[in-house]
């Protein structure tokens, strides 16, 4: 059985990492065997026979993978069935589709919700976060960014524009059932619904019909996961 490992805040069920949440979603789709393992800013020990620093992680006898996209395509290979990508030329793009989603719908959700976060987090654990996340912060505390992101949500509006173009059109992202694309998104969006109340695509009704679609995937898995709110 795989071990999949992921980050947690101070309550061990909450596991709010968008990259980890990423492959969970792909695992589901899969229907692949794993068995879940956390770790936290703080406490990273039990990736160090891997000498892996970041999570998401999956561990599969002696072999260790790292990085959502590489483990994507990993997964692809490994299990065959219920393909995440159409063929050769979608697994060409999907660097193109990882990347664009990282930079433009991951990036500008974090200084919305990084004070949420923190909240999510022990004594210890903030004090780890508090040190690596401030600097991205330009000089800002992580307590005061909540002031003002109500406009940072109504500008990022932009962002959700080619996400909403393809939804004028088609069911999910990767036309008429969910695969990588639906998944890494969806895994993006996950990040504040775990830790937040504060929701940046409510300006968006595609995307968030879309979100519920995937909301009932597997069962309702990412729908029931625990929140730290």
């Amino acid at each position: 059985m795989l071990t999949f490992f992921e980050l947690c805040g101070a309550d061990d069920a909450v596991r709010f990492s968008p990259f980890a949440w990423r492959i969970k979603l792909m695992l589901e789709h899969k229907g692949a065997p794993y068995q879940s393992r956390t770790i936290t800013f703080a406490d990273k020990s039990a990736l160090e026979p891997s000498g892996l620093s970041t999570v998401p992680v999956i561990r599969d006898g002696d072999t260790w993978i790292s990085e959502s996209q590489r483990i994507a395509l990993w997964l692809e290979e490994r299990f065959p069935d219920n393909p995440l990508f159409e063929g050769p030329a979608a697994i060409a793009q999907a660097p193109i589709i990882n990347n664009w989603i990282d930079r433009n719908i991951i990036a500008p959700v974090f200084p919305m919700i990084v004070a949420d976060i923190f909240d999510a987090l022990d004594d210890e654990n903030q004090a780890s976060f508090r040190a690596s996340r401030e600097p991205r912060l330009g000089g800002r505390k992580i307590e005061d960014m909540r002031d003002g992101r109500d406009a940072l949500r109504d500008a990022y509006k932009a962002n959700l524009a080619p996400v909403e173009a393809i939804l004028d059109n088609h069911k999910f992202l990767s036309g008429t059932a969910p695969a990588f694309a639906d998944y890494c998104m969806m895994g993006s969006l996950m990040w504040p619904h775990i830790v937040t109340d504060f929701d940046p695509v409510a300006i968006s009704e595609p995307v968030m019909a879309w979100r519920e679609r995937m909301f009932d995937l597997f069962g309702g898995f990412a729908r029931n996961a625990p929140r730290a709110v």
